[in-house]
């Protein structure tokens, strides 16, 4: 008889049925597998065909369906393009609907669809809170990525104008750039660098030396409108003229009818 494994309870369960899994559990279990054998249990086609990838170069991956077959070069160039990446996936997040987030994206639909069925396969538990959180937000294996927690964050929880504003800014934030406080889009930057900064804020954070760039985005915020109010109106006006110049089916179901028509 087989002396029992404690480790074999801890490790990760890669099945499709599992709220808790990792978003690219069927990557996961593919690099964990190869090489593997025929005899070897796998969840679905797609695990098959990333362990032939893996092994032999094989690119051409089954769909989930069986009725196509599909490229992961597409897939990986997202997968390894981080702005890329976290544009697609924020707004899976914040739209609640990959087609939408893939037009906003300028990704083909079916390629958006696909990258997400093996890196980002959430599209059946946007609506549970906890295993977002936990899984996606605050990723373990993303744990150092301040700046993409918090875009997640806010694209989940704030919704797509929200999204919206983070992606306008990202690659100017967390990247140790000096902004314009002169400028709207500086200050707005420097807003979203002292929301990360709050979240963990580090010595340098309560430095004397910088109250006085904290009492220039004071002086120059908005007198008479809140600040989310200034942001919800640029967000919504730039995301009306995107709708409005390539409707679709698709974002009439999910944004606001002014946005969509």
């Amino acid at each position: 008889m087989s002396k029992h494994n404690p480790k074999e309870h801890t490790r990760p369960i890669y099945m499709a049925t599992n709220g808790l899994r990792d978003p690219d559990w069927r990557w996961r279990l593919a690099v964990s597998s190869a090489p593997v054998t025929r005899t070897t249990r796998r969840p679905d086609a797609i695990c098959w065909h990333l362990v032939d990838y893996l092994a032999s170069g094989d690119e051409w991956i089954t769909s989930l369906d069986g009725t196509r077959r599909f490229s992961i070069r597409p897939l990986l160039a997202i997968q390894n393009d981080r702005l890329k990446r976290l544009t697609l996936e924020s707004r899976v997040l914040a739209f609640r609907d990959i087609t939408v987030a893939a037009e906003a994206s300028r990704v083909p639909v079916q390629v958006a669809h696909d990258y997400c069925s093996i890196f980002f396969d959430v599209g059946d538990r946007l609506h549970a809170v906890r295993a977002i959180d936990s899984k996606i937000i605050h990723a373990a294996g993303h744990r150092d990525d301040i700046v993409r927690r918090e875009l997640y964050w806010h694209a989940y929880f704030g919704g797509p104008l929200v999204a919206e504003h983070w992606l306008l800014h990202l690659p100017f934030v967390g990247c140790e750039a000096e902004h314009d406080l002169e400028t709207p889009e500086g200050r707005q930057r420097e807003q979203l660098e002292l929301t990360m900064a709050s979240r963990e804020p580090g010595p340098e954070f309560y430095d004397s030396k910088l109250l006085p760039v904290y009492q220039q985005l004071l002086d120059r915020e908005p007198k008479r409108r809140p600040y989310a109010e200034c942001v919800q109106d640029h967000v919504t006006d730039a995301l009306e003229a995107y709708w409005r110049s390539e409707p679709t089916e698709a974002a009439r179901k999910i944004l606001h009818s002014r946005i969509a028509a």
